[in-house]
């Protein structure tokens, strides 16, 4: 390998906070520019989008929490992103007489508490959630500039070409695009946990009480937002001896960031107790009602009658979660319906849901690293640590595997590596018309696709139109595109719509006049069906009423007059059909 390499796989000398020069003024115009894109793309398709199917619950879970201060409506998940969502909600002029239903410990009351809150706010319904959605999408704009000020720091030859284009492959990835304009924890937990990162980092290179203190916020918030940032645990303390054991210019012994580490811990666990207001902190797991396998097994054995020093509703959620995954409902993918774990299920989803701007991003850079351009070593290790742990857990369990935004808190660090990386592939003439050309083709997709984001596939399988061919739910359909079909049924005066919705939500809310059919003997007209539903069974919203139905054949009834959004096709009955079941 050459000087020139090695230097470059040193990096620059970052073992003290030293930060790379200010940013030009065009840098950060070009951030702005960026970031403003990316909004426009948010919150105009998030008026093209009704309420979805986990949206339905969260929203109510944080409003709840948030105007009660009682935890238990933080049923299946950690409070702190639903709760950030519900506070627009609370400035709404909403008729305060209207009381919430009475807290539960069942974690499963989040869905009942939905529908609940659907019927108690009908008329305010879509505005409700149209406030709620304006957080998250705000909180990958800052996620935006977290990463433009990270990258400057770990490429300072080329500081403004990393930052734009690190801010631009997340804020301008159309599946990034989907989930920040939902209300849920997905995208607040990236952010989180990217922060969490970014601060531990400034905690080693500084080694002090104050940057301690601040990581172990942080850390505190991660774990607030959504159960796989548990994660940060082993891989940060990891992290502690590799970030050592790296170091060309530190020497120094590894106790004082150890010592610093375990402060942080220790203000996490604290942090984690304050967002529950610290309510059943200190009660065993044989004491508390859990229905999954694994803490079963736990409460049973020697660890079951210790106090724990979280809060119990934090064991609750957490045993909630474990009962879905390990549930008998059915993942599709590439055509086949099984149940289970696959071990290949998200490198599929990876290669068929990521825009082909991003894949080659990605390929030049690690054609850079091979060449031997490289982010240093212990950077690369802290940014990529947490994502091969969460891949590895996700793709090699047995559990149920829904889709690829499981892997999106992975997201942003990827991407901060991939847009360092990339830039060092470049001579230094070319990385900033590089960069601006990865940005240029990557927000073109998304532009392209508008509104379509939750349905994204790439160009190798036929883009949003054909992916329900390959993968089926939070990867193609979650109940999304009700507006479009209501257009589309006033574009074709089809009056009462035959309708299979994937949703919770009551298609009446978007205009829609249907009927869920009480057999399937279709009757002549048109007929809509949500694509989750050829793969799979649910409980559909009728006039009020859950009913559970699916998988839905309607091979009887030819090809679609019309596909909606991705997720929605449109059939024409011509006559009494006796063969749709």
């Amino acid at each position: 390998m050459s000087d020139s390499a090695r230097n470059l796989d040193r990096g620059p000398r970052l073992d003290s906070a030293q930060s790379p020069a200010a940013s030009r003024p065009t840098e950060l115009v070009c951030l702005a520019a960026v970031i403003a894109v990316y909004l426009g793309l948010s919150f105009a398709s998030a008026g093209q989008t009704s309420v979805t199917v986990d949206e339905f619950g969260h929203l109510p879970s944080g409003l709840y929490t948030l105007i009660s201060g009682d935890p238990r409506y933080a049923a299946l998940n950690p409070p702190l992103a639903n709760a950030l969502s519900a506070i627009p909600v609370a400035l709404l002029d909403l008729d305060r007489d209207v009381a919430p239903p009475a807290a539960s410990d069942d974690v499963f009351s989040f869905w009942s508490a939905g529908l609940q809150f659907l019927e108690r706010h009908r008329g305010d319904y879509v505005r409700i959630f149209a406030a709620a959605r304006a957080v998250p999408i705000l909180i990958v704009a800052a996620l935006g500039g977290l990463l433009f000020f990270w990258a400057r720091r770990l490429c300072p030859e080329a500081p403004g070409a990393a930052g734009v284009l690190a801010a631009a492959l997340v804020v301008g990835s159309p599946n990034v695009i989907a989930h920040a304009r939902l209300v849920g924890t997905d995208t607040a937990t990236s952010a989180f946990v990217a922060l969490a990162i970014f601060t531990f980092r400034a905690m080693l290179l500084q080694r002090s009480t104050r940057s301690a203190l601040l990581f172990g916020v942080c850390l505190g918030a991660a774990q607030l937002t959504k159960f796989y940032a548990l994660l940060l645990y082993p891989v940060l303390f990891a992290s502690v001896f590799a970030w050592h054991a790296m170091s060309e210019t530190d020497r120094e012994p590894r106790t004082q960031s150890l010592r610093s580490f375990a402060i942080a811990v220790c203000v996490s666990i604290l942090v984690l107790n304050a967002g529950y207001l610290f309510s059943e902190v200190g009660r065993s797991l044989d004491d508390l009602t859990l229905m999954s396998s694994t803490l079963l097994s736990l409460a049973d054995g020697p660890l079951g009658s210790l106090p724990l020093p979280v809060p119990g509703g934090f064991v609750r959620a957490m045993d909630g979660q474990w009962v879905e995954v390990s549930s008998g409902l059915r993942s599709f993918l590439l055509g086949e319906t099984f149940q289970g774990g696959r071990w290949d299920f998200y490198l599929v989803l990876l290669a068929i849901k990521t825009p082909l701007a991003l894949i080659v991003t990605f390929a030049l850079g690690l054609a850079a690293m091979f060449r031997g351009a490289r982010v240093h070593s212990r950077e690369s290790m802290l940014l990529l640590g947490y994502p091969v742990l969460l891949f590895a857990i996700l793709s090699l369990g047995d559990n149920r595997q829904l889709g690829a935004r499981a892997l999106l808190s992975a997201v942003p660090l990827v991407q901060l590596w991939v847009a360092c990386q990339f830039v060092k592939f470049w001579s230094e003439r070319w990385r900033e018309r590089a960069a601006a050309f990865a940005v240029f083709a990557l927000f073109a997709t998304s532009i392209f696709v508008y509104p379509n984001y939750l349905a994204y596939f790439n160009a190798f399988v036929g883009g949003p139109y054909e992916g329900y061919r390959y993968a089926s739910d939070a990867n193609v359909d979650i109940g999304q595109d009700l507006p479009a079909l209501a257009r589309y049924l006033d574009e074709v005066d089809a009056g009462t719509v035959q309708l299979f919705y994937f949703g919770s939500v009551d298609p009446e809310l978007y205009g829609i006049d249907y009927v869920v059919p009480s057999t399937y003997q279709l009757k002549p007209g048109y007929l809509a069906v949500s694509v989750s539903l050829y793969h799979m069974d649910y409980q559909l919203y009728d006039h009020g009423t859950l009913r559970r139905l699916g998988p839905i054949d309607v091979s009887g009834l030819g090809e679609p007059v019309a596909k909606l959004g991705g997720s929605i096709h449109v059939y024409r009955v011509p006559e009494v059909v006796e063969g749709v079941r």
